[in-house]
């Protein structure tokens, strides 16, 4: 504790922590500051315990430039209920505080997939156990964080591989309660808090394919049935040059059935080191998933699936918009162009 108010206080010296619409000039990025330039959207990262007030130069990066974080692990199964009803809330804690220490949002992250999940959730338990399970976790998370969380992933990663044959993936929870696994989860979760909005979330899912035509279906039936669902998070997990020309398209129809859409997890996988053309097209495509968002009215927020390429979960991909050093790509600006709605780079 004493050395996160340390290092809050140095980084306060160093820069002005800006709120998400006031101006802030710290002495890096040549005094561009992305979370001000996507209002009234949000910019977002996925936030780490295991780097934030430990790595300074980092701390200062996402103190300054963020509006919104989503824990990248500390709020998955695995890590918040290790042991059945035995709830570890303190790294995710300290990822709401720092969030609030500087004026952002909070996307939890997540309830229902089919990975990270503790040992103890296995097949061995039956539907009944593992639907009590379900319940008791939803209901002690979202109770612990009540007021503190803007959006929450409630069903990652279920819409199937095998579309159009399969609709939902088979895994644990598909195996135990079929088809209503997802409406049990998003139902389960809006029973507890009416505030937070409930999201799916999900990879290749972000131009127009079969697989998201299945979610599309899938979320029209909910809508008719009165599932509680208030947006689709697309991850946007891209290699370069591989963003699909469809993205801004689907995500307006998306936003159509009157759903909330973000960009939940973008990066573009530069699968080595780089050089100024690899770079450059880097560049282009960050502008061209910012701007699919700018484009769409209900494009909510865009979040990159960390900060820096020494700290992304693809090693040696490069594929964030700060470099090992925390200096900005070209990327970065690109970003900045994008939500000024300045022409590609």
């Amino acid at each position: 504790m004493a050395l996160r108010s340390v290092l809050l206080a140095v980084i306060s010296a160093i820069v002005s922590i800006p709120t998400a619409n006031a101006a802030s000039t710290p002495a890096s990025s040549n005094n561009i500051i992305l979370r001000n330039l996507a209002v009234p959207r949000f910019f977002g990262a996925a936030a780490n315990t295991t780097f934030l007030y430990h790595d300074l130069n980092y701390t200062e990066v996402i103190s300054t430039q963020f509006s919104i974080f989503t824990p990248e692990n500390e709020m998955k199964w695995e890590d918040i209920e290790p042991e059945p009803n035995s709830f570890d809330f303190g790294p995710a804690d300290e990822i709401v505080r720092f969030a609030e220490s500087v004026n952002a949002k909070v996307r939890g992250h997540n309830f229902m997939w089919g990975s990270q999940l503790p040992p103890w959730v296995n097949d061995t338990l039956t539907a009944t156990e593992l639907d009590r399970a379900l319940q008791n976790h939803i209901t002690k998370v979202m109770e612990h964080y009540r007021g503190k969380l803007y959006a929450i992933d409630v069903v990652n990663e279920m819409i199937s591989d095998n579309t159009p044959n399969e609709t939902f993936k088979d895994n644990i929870w598909t195996e135990k309660f079929g088809e209503e696994a997802v409406p049990k989860a998003l139902t389960y979760a809006r029973a507890v808090d009416s505030q937070p909005k409930l999201y799916i979330n999900d990879y290749s899912i972000e131009g127009i394919n079969s697989k998201s035509d299945t979610l599309y279906s899938v979320l029209q039936g909910f809508i008719a049935d009165g599932v509680p669902i208030d947006a689709v998070g697309f991850q946007c997990h891209f290699y370069l040059g591989q963003v699909p020309d469809t993205l801004q398209q689907n995500l307006q129809r998306f936003a159509d059935l009157g759903l909330d859409v973000a960009i939940t997890e973008l990066d573009i996988n530069l699968q080595g080191p780089g050089n100024a053309t690899s770079l450059e097209q880097q560049a282009k495509d960050y502008w061209t998933v910012v701007n699919a968002c700018v484009q769409t009215k209900r494009c909510v927020s865009v979040t990159v699936w960390g900060v820096s390429d020494d700290h992304s979960w693809i090693p040696g991909g490069n594929p964030l918009p700060w470099n090992a050093e925390k200096q900005p790509k070209p990327a970065f600006y690109a970003i900045a162009d994008a939500f000024e709605g300045k022409p590609e780079p």
